[in-house]
């Protein structure tokens, strides 16, 4: 009897064992998205897994090829409600990797500036949607660059215009505005379980924790006054890296923000590298500011100002004309 039992025991096993060899490549793809998303997702104690589960592998069955599985995973993660969690498809990665062989210096440079009735320095800034590590070294050091040739003893104040910053990626933008933000801790990414991951600023360098992400590879610019106002201009296009930014002169002394609300997408996206070289970008944490507020949500100014795009950088722009009385006030 006891060898009837390990005869079924083994069969069992054995069992088990082929009806795991037996699952599609395709299926492994999806449940290896399905357990990054499940341990990482800041909404994974909200959502119904099972439901999500139960569509996406009636879809599996369909597919053929790992890129039948974009669409499935891209309805994964939009069935977390995050809004803002993605899927980069490996040929969107390689480009992604390799903007400084794809794009010239120019497209790069995605802000400019210029000095304001002589004693003001405006900065527009824009996204950057980069991984590139000398695309964003390049990003960084021009900025810095166009700072310090704007920089001279009659500045009494910096105006940051983030109204058409969709975001991208944030470290050389903070790397790069940098000498207005300051050296130091300038906000957070706090996880669904509470635990926070500082971000920061110093002498040419950012990144979160103790990692540096990016650094200049001039010598970084030191303001002539650290003690200046700054005006941070918002809109509902300033989203994802753009609120990075918006959180991170968020608390800062002599600083007040004008304009409208953000887009709502002041969370951050962690990169998890799938098998076939394609990225998921997955929301799993929250932004904070210096001084520990949440956000999560959109980021409201402290001044509202009505405001169209088309006005923005001419005589009408009502926002930059608040932002200036407020300096020399």
């Amino acid at each position: 009897m006891r060898y009837i039992y390990l005869i079924i025991i083994i069969y069992l096993i054995g069992s088990c064992s082929a009806s795991k060899q037996t699952l599609s490549n395709q299926e492994k793809y999806v449940n290896k998205v399905f357990n990054i998303v499940e341990k990482h997702s800041i909404r994974k104690d909200s959502v119904d897994f099972d439901k999500i589960k139960s569509k996406a592998y009636e879809k599996v069955k369909q597919a053929k090829t790992i890129e039948d599985c974009y669409p499935i995973i891209q309805s994964i993660l939009r069935d977390l409600g995050d809004n803002h969690s993605f899927l980069m498809t490996k040929e969107r990665v390689e480009k992604w990797k390799n903007t400084s062989k794809s794009k010239t210096k120019n497209e790069l440079i995605t802000f400019s500036g210029k000095n304001i009735n002589d004693n003001i320095g405006y900065l527009k800034m824009n996204g950057v949607s980069s991984g590139d590590k000398k695309s964003l070294r390049t990003y960084a050091d021009s900025l810095q660059n166009l700072i310090k040739t704007i920089d001279n003893k009659n500045i009494q104040g910096w105006i940051i215009d983030l109204r058409e910053n969709t975001g991208g990626n944030c470290w050389p933008m903070l790397a790069g505005i940098g000498p207005i933000i300051d050296d130091g801790v300038c906000g957070y990414f706090m996880n669904g379980s509470g635990r926070k991951s500082e971000w920061f600023y110093e002498y040419g360098e950012s990144g979160i924790n103790s990692k540096t992400i990016v650094k200049t590879s001039i010598k970084p610019y030191e303001l002539l006054n650290r003690n200046n106002p700054i005006a941070i201009l918002t809109g509902n296009r300033t989203a994802s890296s753009g609120e990075v930014i918006v959180t991170a002169f968020h608390g800062k002394e002599n600083t007040k923000s004008f304009g409208k609300p953000t887009a709502g997408l002041s969370t951050g996206n962690r990169n998890f590298r799938l098998s076939d070289g394609s990225m998921i970008l997955l929301t799993s944490s929250i932004y904070s500011d210096r001084n520990g507020k949440l956000f999560g949500k959109e980021i409201k100014p402290d001044i509202e100002i009505e405001f169209t795009y088309d006005e923005i950088g001419t005589d009408k722009d009502k926002v930059i004309e608040q932002a200036i009385e407020w300096i020399n006030k």
